[in-house]
This record gives structure tokens, sequence and C-alpha cells, in this order.
């Protein structure tokens, strides 16, 4: 690729919005804390500021009380002006004029990011888990097997798994196979001698997005990458865009296959800082070749805009990472580092591209 089309590139991804202040919409989001079990009390509160930092949300928040007996959820009404509800609940018996707060938003089309036991909320609408969600609950493993969660095979590139990777989780494994056939399997958790299990997905309800986890273990709330998937699942329900997954400031450094995902889902472009002669002899597709070792180098990167996104790599992480300190002390804020540079993307099987 021609190095004078990097800036045409990068203003194409701030119209795109991957990258960019604070979403001038304020979406209202109604978080519902309907369990004991995992102290969504505690957790939701900690979901609500994050949406509210990085959506620039109004947040809503309510509680069951903590009487065990009392099958209610008071404040219900602010479902009637609602851009999007987040579901935590267990095994409530709601009058059935709360039930139908939650019916009539999704009966128009209005989108849902269910926790947890969300796929067992109401003991008096059991099909809600089928017919909305998309699931299929029928018991969970024991709780002393720690299930090991990961990326879908068929969904290593899809935006909703930016800054996603994968961690072992203090919950107990549920059993939702099969899914419904509309679904969309993000993430996979799996225990010793068991078939693995989906533990993240999306669906639709009728014109409604959906988007669902089974995850939400106490401990969870505590993982990086299941509080950024909790805010792409928001991003993604909402139909707002999913952005560069890592915050402004130093260089990240990312394995091949992230490195990849980001190539193939957002409008990084990829800068190989390597020779001309070892570009000319196999680089990743699409990649712009700067060579960080010339004269004019700095001049070059002066020509980009700091504050678009940047995939780096040179052959194994040295140059790379020298690149990624220059380009901090000039104020790039969004770089993603491959340390196995071209030599361990060559040796991974990756796509290649050599001048003929």
């Amino acid at each position: 690729m021609n190095f004078h089309l990097l800036r045409t590139w990068a203003l194409l991804a701030a119209c795109l919005g991957w990258i960019g202040p604070v979403l001038a919409v304020q979406p209202k989001i109604v978080l519902i804390s309907g369990e004991y079990e995992y102290q969504s009390r505690q957790t939701l509160p900690l979901l609500a500021e994050m949406l509210r930092t990085n959506l620039n949300a109004q947040t809503v928040l309510l509680l069951r009380p903590e009487a065990a007996d009392q099958q209610t959820i008071p404040g219900l009404e602010a479902l009637d002006t609602a851009d999007l509800l987040v579901l935590f609940m267990r095994r409530m018996t709601l009058p059935e004029s709360e039930l139908a707060h939650f019916k009539t938003y999704l009966s128009k089309g209005k989108p849902l990011v269910g926790l947890r036991t969300a796929s067992h909320s109401f003991e008096n609408w059991k099909e809600f888990d089928h017919e909305v969600l998309g699931g299929n609950y029928h018991n969970h493993l024991d709780n002393k097997l720690t299930p090991t969660i990961a990326l879908a095979a068929d969904a290593a590139l899809q935006p909703l798994l930016f800054g996603v990777t994968g961690w072992t989780s203090s919950g107990s494994l549920y059993l939702n196979n099969p899914l419904r056939g509309n679904c969309l399997s993000l993430l996979t958790g799996t225990v010793a001698g068991q078939p693995a299990e989906p533990v993240a997905w999306v669906t639709t309800n009728g014109t409604g997005r959906v988007f669902y986890t089974s995850l939400g273990h106490t401990n969870d709330f505590k993982e990086a990458s299941f509080m950024r998937l909790l805010q792409n699942g928001s991003r993604w329900a909402l139909k707002l865009p999913i952005q560069w997954p890592y915050a402004a400031g130093p260089h990240v450094k990312v394995e091949i296959a992230e490195f990849d995902r980001l190539r193939q889902t957002t409008s990084a472009p990829v800068l190989d800082v390597r020779t001309p002669e070892e570009f000319a002899s196999g680089h990743i597709p699409g990649a712009i070749n700067i060579n960080m070792m010339a004269e004019d180098f700095e001049a070059k990167v002066k020509q980009l805009d700091p504050d678009q996104p940047y995939l780096i790599h040179c052959a194994a992480g040295g140059r790379s990472a020298r690149t990624c300190k220059k380009l901090e002390t000039l104020n790039f804020k969004f770089m993603a580092e491959m340390p196995a540079g071209f030599n361990g993307w060559e040796k991974a099987a990756m796509p290649i591209e050599r001048k003929k």
C-alpha cells in the first residue's frame, strides 16, 4: 500500500467512529438486580459506573428487596423510557403487572443484556430463556469444576471480542447446548472430561438485539476481559460502534491472534517498520512499510494522525518496541505492538503477501 494513503485511512477510521470522544448521545440503561446468589447488588454498580464512563450513559439501578419473600422489583416504570435493559435476576415470581413491564419493553424491539441467572429469571415466564435469550439452560456442572473460558472458533474476528481474552471463571459451567438456531456463540467454557458449552452469545428478539452470558460470578467482575465483554455487548445491543479496545496511553503488546483480529475488524493500518528489502521478501497483506532505521523515519511518522490507532510490528519485536516508544514521545495514543513480529506471524502460517 502507498504510504500516502495512510492519512486518508486514518481519517476514514475517525469517520467510522473507531476512536473518538465520549459519545454525544446519552442512552438510558436500566440495570436490574434480582438475585442473592452472586452478589449482583454489589457487582452491577461496578458495571453501571463503567457504562456511565465509557458510553456516556444515564444508568438506573433497580434492586429486589433484601427479604427473599418479597417477589417484587420496585421502580419498573423506568423500563418505559429505557434504551437498554441489563438483567441479573433469578427465579422470581413477579406480579403480572410487573411482568408486563418486561414484556412490553421487549415487544417494542428494545435491546437486552442478560447475565448468568437471567436465563432463569422468571418462574412465571419460563419460556423467556428460549424465546428471548435463545438459550437452553438445563442445569450446571459441579461448583468445584472451574471452567476455562476461551474465544469461540467461529467468532474470533468479531468486534464484540475486542480486548477479550480467556480466563478461568470461578462460577460453575452452565449447560446450554444446543442454542437456538439464530444465536452466534462468542465464548465457550470447558472443564476436563466434558464437552465445551457456550457461555456468551448474541441473538435477536424480533428486531431487538440480545447479548447474553452465563458468566457473572463475583470474581468474573474482577477480570478485565469480562468487563470489556460487557461493555462491548452493551455497545452492540445499543447499535453503538465498538471502539478500539485499549485505553489511550502507552502502547499495548498483543498476541498474533489478537493482532490479526484487530487487523481484520478495525480500520487501524498495519505499520511494518522493517527495511524495504525485508518487506519485499514477504509482509502482512495491506501493511505499510516505514523503515524505522531510515533517516526520514521521524519525518514520515509525523505525517500520521496521532489520535488514530495503529498496529505495529517488525521482524522479532526489537524495532517495533523502539518505534512505539518513539511514537509515544510524539503523543500517539493508540498503538498495538506484536512482539512476535513477522517471524512469528510467518511461523504461525498466517497470510503473507510477497512482491512479484
